[in-house]
């Protein structure tokens, strides 16, 4: 059975991460590709603009809630925890942030999809970019888990 390590549990990070990443791109561009392939299709209706107001507004409130619930988390978090321990943490928030991000992405897709309107695709693709601004990063990790010298250096030793 294997030991787990710092080194690998910021590995599973990214590989996770690089995961949501391609599955989101797929899933937009799916949906990006259907609707440009329907001919007529459902014509935008003004009750449909309503989409144009719900997707930023959704996208925001529950970027901004996984986010405070992030730095919550962060601030509860014990300085005498081990690396172990804070590294989970940092996973977990961030697999919060990311499925904030990717449910936002899929929504405005989704809605480009039904009304067809260029500024829903617009929001998904941009939601795709703060999915990648927000990739793990040991600088970032050694930042947001206030990690003294010695955990950022076992951080950075490879396995």
């Amino acid at each position: 059975m294997s030991k787990t390590t710092p080194q690998s549990v910021f590995k599973q990070t990214s590989s996770l991460h690089l995961t949501i990443s391609i599955f989101t791109t797929i899933i937009v561009g799916i949906c990006y590709t259907l609707r440009m392939q329907a001919n007529g299709g459902v014509e935008p209706r003004t009750v449909l603009n309503i989409f144009e107001l719900l997707v930023p507004v959704l996208a925001i409130a529950s970027f901004a809630a996984a986010y405070y619930v992030g730095k919550n988390r962060y601030k509860k978090l014990s300085t005498n925890a081990n690396l172990i321990d804070k590294m989970n943490i940092y996973r977990d928030n961030n697999i919060l942030i990311w499925s904030s991000l990717t449910g936002s992405a899929f929504f405005a897709g989704i809605s480009f999809y039904i009304t067809g309107q260029n500024n829903l695709l617009l929001y998904g693709l941009m939601t795709g970019v703060m999915l990648l601004y927000f990739r793990p990063l040991k600088s970032r990790a050694k930042e947001e888990l206030n990690l003294n010298e010695k955990e950022s250096d076992l951080l950075d030793q490879t396995e």
